[in-house]
């Protein structure tokens, strides 16, 4: 099975005149945002927990330190925004499409992340901690630092990404392929079985030797 791509209709969401006056309004309600595009809004330390978003486009907004625990976003598109320092902790992400964002410090812990893209994201810090990511894919992206431990990964992808002093501790990185990524410094269990069935490239493969005590020498060294 391939990634999915969000499910939103051939005719343009309809772009709402005021953004967080309908979120507000949906919470009210409980009901979800849906067919709308939102756009422009700047909201700081709001609480937006539950909020949800069918085959919804959110682009140049920004939430900052905000609750949004427990939400429920499916089919949709966060075209350049920001969410840094944000609360997304037991939320739900499918098909949905992350472009050109900032998520430093976002706390997505103990999430279902599927079928969702990152590319050209800045999301340094993150805590992705107990998460389920599958087909999950990230692209010319900065995941410095963030914790993505004990996390059950399925069909996940990275192409250029920055996964320096990562930590993956307990969540096993089979299959994954870090041969275009950066991940000097990563964090792992004393074993280093989270490394089983991981690709990585000929440089990487000696720094990790490290770990295990090998010293490589070149022949006639």
């Amino acid at each position: 099975m391939k990634r999915q791509e969000p499910l939103i209709e051939t005719e343009p969401p309809v772009e709402v005149a005021d953004g967080k006056e309908l979120m507000e309004k949906k919470l009210r309600e409980e009901l979800p945002l849906a067919g709308v595009k939102i756009s422009e809004i700047v909201v700081e330390e709001e609480n937006y927990e539950r909020i949800g978003a069918r085959r919804t486009v959110f682009e140049n907004c920004r939430f900052l330190a905000c609750d949004m625990e427990r939400c429920e976003f499916s089919d949709v598109i966060f075209r350049r925004c920001d969410f840094s320092n944000t609360n997304f902790r037991r939320g739900y992400f499918k098909r949905c499409l992350f472009e050109n964002c900032k998520g430093v410090g976002v706390k997505m812990t103990e999430c279902l992340i599927s079928h969702v893209r990152f590319s050209g994201c800045m999301f340094s810090y993150a805590n992705l901690d107990g998460s389920k990511l599958e087909y999950l894919e990230a692209a010319e992206s900065s995941f410095r630092a963030a914790g993505i431990s004990d996390c059950f990964c399925r069909e996940v992808r990275w192409e250029h990404v920055e996964l320096s002093e990562v930590n993956f501790f307990k969540t096993s990185l089979r299959k994954m392929n870090f041969t275009t990524c950066e991940i000097g410094g990563i964090l792992i269990s004393d074993d280093n079985s989270e490394l089983d069935g991981a690709e990585v490239n000929l440089f990487q493969a000696v720094e990790l030797s490290k770990r295990l005590g090998i010293i490589i020498k070149e022949e006639g060294a």
